[in-house]
């Protein structure tokens, strides 16, 4: 009995002790990470954790690629959170503990680290398992009613994305795998050398959150990286930073470098912008879990489709147009040629704004000069006779962009870039004024039948479709049923908003119109006698300037006048290609220019929404959520 007795206790002995402590009560105090980028994308990470209480040790879970983000596609959607963020790989470097007695900071980092050995289970020692995409680190240390400073350090492969203009950085440093809460974290991001280039960095959290540069403001400032606080983060609550920075700081290129091929920070600001506008907003989503009644959900999409099939019968197949001619040569002049683009898409762009110059260029209000390769001086002539919403083009033009007499393209150009009163835009408040103009001259013409009253009505069946999708929700019948509800329900929204019907006279006009832009793109088909006086030949370009078609026009134009008049050098000639190439510099320049004034808007707003966010300022801001960037991690006790 005695030696079996020795047996059995050899045995206990012998084997380690991997769960001393049964009653594992902790609480994270802490977590400080010291991370610095590399110059080959890579991050190394230096990372802290205090542990206070009984427990036999710690897991800290870091997983480098995250599966929630969507394939990056080159769009801007990918800006919100893509697979392009995530690192290659996370490979650790060393694993200890530090003896420390002082308030967790940045201080820590100048102590010994006293290093684990790797092992199967035991004390002082630490395990890894890499599997699903996930590194899981194991450190052991027996503690009761104690604290200890868990040290961790580990490369984060292939981090850093290259875009076009900027080098960028999105990493979940707390991922919403974390189970326990963590008093406090602190963050400092270095940057792989020192830069006066302008930085920007965002972080996304918990509101209570702080993030900065780091800097030194002397004579010009120098920027070395970005910190990151927060007094407290709740369990399951991600936290991560997007640090943009110049590419001359990547200095290693080598295959495995990810490259966006982007012009990515106009597309950054934007999605920052919005994020700081709903960072008060809920952070938590309605569960997917669904549940719903058969009867009355299999009955509610079969009325739908009856109910859609009646909507378009009444409310929106278009009458039947007295004109049936395949061909259109005659302009309709009781309105403005911008009208046209209302008339056939319901929308008026910077390709309206563009033909109303165009159009008071052939009326002989405005003249012009060319002054460079790609550079032209327009010249008021006349306001008499304009619409409202042509004098306004001519003050955005002469008034606002030029002298009161005349204007360059180039001063247009930079007029669209001002930004005054941290984010207004001088050039798109006319723009905007102009566009009201167009958009009231066209809904005065009434092409469209006015259904607003009847949408109402209806919209109250959409509503219906969002209650049963609810309940559905809530009594979980039939996943399949509650998808196709919902899906019922969006389209029946969708084309309730969306569809249209022309009046009669809209309906002819526009038929008229298709047919005048058929005879446009056809005009090189028809001989001399058919055509058009070579004199009309320069408004005709208007209109197709309208239709988006002037580009092919204009060729065919030069086509056949070269036919007509094969060795002429005629100042109708030298008139008419001087005009086309005006108006293919307009076609591209507008374009530019509006999307100019709005990127600087959005630039503008996203750096004034950041010093004004809960996180303060500095180029960035902090906003509600996390978990948007790459990787990311968990951690948990035992």
């Amino acid at each position: 009995m005695k030696k079996i007795f020795l047996i059995i206790l050899s045995f206990f002995i012998m084997c380690p002790i991997v769960s001393a402590v049964d009653n594992v009560d902790y609480k994270v105090d802490g977590i400080l990470m010291d991370a610095s980028i590399e110059i080959s994308g890579n991050l190394l990470v230096k990372e802290v954790i205090k542990v206070s209480g009984s427990y036999n040790g710690y897991i800290r879970d870091l997983i480098y690629s995250d599966n929630v983000p969507t394939n990056y596609t080159l769009k801007k959607e990918d800006f919100y959170g893509s697979n392009i963020y995530n690192p290659t790989n996370i490979s650790i470097r060393k694993v200890g503990l530090i003896d420390y007695d002082k308030d967790l900071d940045f201080d820590i980092y100048n102590e010994e680290v006293k290093e684990f050995n790797e092992c199967s289970d035991s004390k002082l020692c630490y395990t890894t398992t890499n599997m699903n995409n996930t590194l899981e680190v194991k450190m052991y240390n027996e503690t009761i009613n104690s604290s200890t400073y868990f040290y961790i350090e580990y490369l984060v492969e292939n981090l850093v994305v290259m875009h076009n203009d900027i080098a960028e950085i999105y990493y979940n440093f707390i991922g919403n795998d974390f189970l326990d809460e963590i008093g406090v974290f602190k963050l400092r991001l270095a940057l792989p050398y020192e830069t006066k280039e302008q930085i920007k960095v965002w972080a996304h959290g918990p509101l209570n959150g702080e993030v900065s540069f780091i800097t030194n403001m002397k004579d010009s400032p120098t920027y070395y990286g970005a910190y990151l606080s927060i007094d407290k983060i709740d369990a399951n609550t991600p936290v991560d930073l997007r640090m943009t920075f110049p590419t001359s700081l990547i200095l290693v290129t080598h295959p495995y470098l990810k490259k966006s091929n982007m012009e990515a920070l106009p597309y950054i600001l934007e999605v920052e912008e919005e994020r700081a506008e709903e960072a008060n907003k809920e952070r938590q989503r309605a569960k997917l879990i669904v549940y719903s009644l058969y009867g009355t959900g299999i009955s509610y999409i079969l009325l739908t489709i009856i109910i859609l099939i009646i909507i378009y019968i009444k409310f929106d197949k278009e009458l039947k147009s007295d004109f049936h001619n395949e061909y259109n040569r005659e302009f309709i002049d009781d309105y403005d040629v911008t009208v046209i683009e209302y008339l056939m898409d319901k929308k008026i762009t910077e390709k309206a704004f563009t033909t109303s110059i165009l159009n008071l260029i052939y009326k002989k209000k405005i003249k012009y000069e060319q002054t460079g390769k790609k550079d032209f001086t327009f010249i008021k002539v006349s306001e008499e006779g304009l619409t409202n919403a042509e004098k306004e083009v001519m003050n955005i033009l002469f008034n606002e962009a030029g002298n009161k007499k005349e204007v360059k393209l180039k001063d247009l150009q930079n007029y669209a870039k001002k930004i005054v009163n941290d984010y207004d835009s001088p050039f798109l408040n006319s723009y905007n004024k102009w566009q009201s103009e167009v958009l009231t001259d066209s809904i005065n013409q009434e092409f469209y039948v006015n259904y607003s009253h009847i949408k109402a009505v209806l919209s109250i069946y959409g509503v219906i479709g969002i209650i049963l999708f609810i309940i559905n929700l809530i009594f979980n019948v039939n996943v399949l049923l509650t998808i196709l509800i919902f899906i019922f329900t969006v389209f029946y929204f969708i084309y309730l908003i969306t569809f249209t019907k022309r009046t009669k006279k809209g309906n002819d006009h526009y038929t008229r119109w298709k047919a005048f832009k058929k005879f446009l793109l056809d005009f090189g088909l028809f001989n001399e006698k058919e055509l058009p006086e070579i004199t009309l030949w320069e408004r005709y370009l208007v209109y197709a300037s309208i239709f988006g078609i002037a580009d092919t026009v204009s060729k065919t134009m030069k086509i056949k006048f070269n036919e007509i008049n094969p060795n002429t050098d005629s100042d109708i000639f030298y008139n008419y290609v001087l005009y086309s190439n005006i108006r293919y510099n307009l076609n591209t320049v507008i374009p530019n220019v509006v999307s100019s004034a709005r990127k600087e808007v959005a630039s503008a707003k996203a750096i004034y929404n950041s010093n004004n966010s809960s996180g303060g300022g500095f180029g960035g801001g902090f906003s509600s959520g996390g978990g948007f960037g790459g990787g990311g991690g968990g951690g948990r006790g035992f």
